[in-house]
């Protein structure tokens, strides 16, 4: 198993279901965390839970000073910073792409791309300091293809894509790795929401819908996509620069 020891790394979204497992994945890896989210109760309660190398802090990812903040938390807690899961997102709401008001798509971005960008931005001098590190940018199969009636989230997960290319080539040479995690369906909160948008009611039914998709034959679970963004932040993956990681179950295979 890849080892995180002396690693300090900032997580974004970490009060749900990917963003709690890999925060406790990297910790029992030996890394120090700052574990962030939009309210800071529960980031705050899985710190306590984890010891004394976590920190929790209240963080909107929409707001650049917030990104700043939970940087300079990183730094005056442990001194160093040595990579960034930036995987706060939102699914936004779901229908016809005509229907999607203006609030709606500005929600969207403003969290899933702005969000990643000021993330970027505020570890980048840290990252430098350190001699390098790892940026891991939670997009999804969205990011890889189109979906019906999810037109904003599927277009902020394909800008963070490019984003991603954009800053590989360019931080590559500074020793800054950067990669996308892509879950694809995931057994937790947002594809709940998506499938209960997508036909209230009857959300079971689109579940089933997306199962019969999947060639496991199964939704993948928080602690697969986990395991891939830890792999990512390690030093057994001082290759990966520049891709995207598919955690979807077969899910782009066909």
């Amino acid at each position: 198993m890849s080892s995180l020891n002396g690693k300090v790394i900032v997580i974004t979204g970490g009060a749900g279901g990917i963003g709690e497992t890999t925060a406790r994945m990297a910790y029992e890896q030996g890394a120090s965390v700052v574990i962030t989210d939009r309210e800071a109760g529960p980031v705050e309660a899985i710190a306590e839970s984890l010891g004394e190398r976590a920190v929790g802090l209240a963080v909107d990812v929409s707001r650049r000073e917030d990104n700043e903040r939970m940087v300079a938390a990183a730094l005056e807690r442990f001194g160093r910073l040595d990579g960034v899961f930036l995987n706060a997102g939102i699914e936004g709401e779901v229908g016809p792409f005509d229907s999607r008001s203006d609030s709606a798509w500005e929600k969207v971005f403003a969290v899933n791309v702005h969000g990643v960008r000021f993330g970027v931005e505020a570890a980048l001098p840290a990252l430098r300091k350190a001699g390098g590190g790892s940026v891991v940018i939670t997009s999804s199969v969205a990011g890889v293809r189109g979906a019906s009636g999810l037109s904003p989230y599927v277009s902020s997960k394909h800008a963070v894509v490019g984003m991603m290319r954009c800053l590989a080539a360019e931080l590559g040479p500074e020793g800054i790795r950067v990669n996308t995690l892509n879950p694809g369906p995931v057994d937790n909160r947002m594809m709940r929401s998506i499938e209960d948008q997508a036909n209230p009611g009857h959300g079971e039914e689109v579940h089933q819908a997306f199962v019969a998709r999947v060639p496991l034959g199964r939704y993948v679970t928080n602690a697969e996509c986990a395991g891939m963004a830890v792999f990512l932040f390690s030093d057994l993956a001082s290759g990966c620069n520049g891709n995207t990681y598919l955690v979807d179950g077969g899910y782009c295979a066909q």
